[in-house]
């Protein structure tokens, strides 16, 4: 599977949207009987590099996790990608110059954005 940034972008603005307080939680893996496949695979994978707090509820049929929450990190890279404009900017900047979107490469991308929003 190859990392879709847009369905990474969704994953994050869901799970910051869950109210801890209340207790809510969301099912992601074979067991969440999502007809979302690939957005079950993005968050095992953003909660496995520490992206999002949640509960491993991994059984024989694979990987999943009750997300409750984003990680000062996941808080910190959503903050990067959130705006539509800024991430519009850092996926068109990349695309322009060729380079491969990573964590390092939207965080770069994401500044360089910002300022040229700001100073446009």
């Amino acid at each position: 599977m190859k990392r879709d940034w847009d369905v990474i972008r969704d994953v994050l603005i869901e799970v910051e949207a869950l109210d801890s307080a209340q207790g809510q939680t969301i099912e992601y893996g074979p067991a969440s009987e999502s007809d979302e496949p690939e957005k079950d695979a993005h968050s095992i994978l953003l909660w496995k590099a520490g992206f999002i707090e949640g509960i491993d509820a991994s059984d024989m049929d694979g990987d999943a996790i009750h997300a409750q929450g984003l990680t000062w990190a996941g808080h910190d890279l959503l903050e990067t990608i959130r705006s539509k404009v800024v991430w519009e900017r850092i996926k068109a900047t990349a695309n322009d110059k060729g380079i491969e979107l990573t964590f390092d490469a939207v965080k770069a991308l994401g500044k360089a954005a910002l300022a040229a929003i700001i100073g446009s």
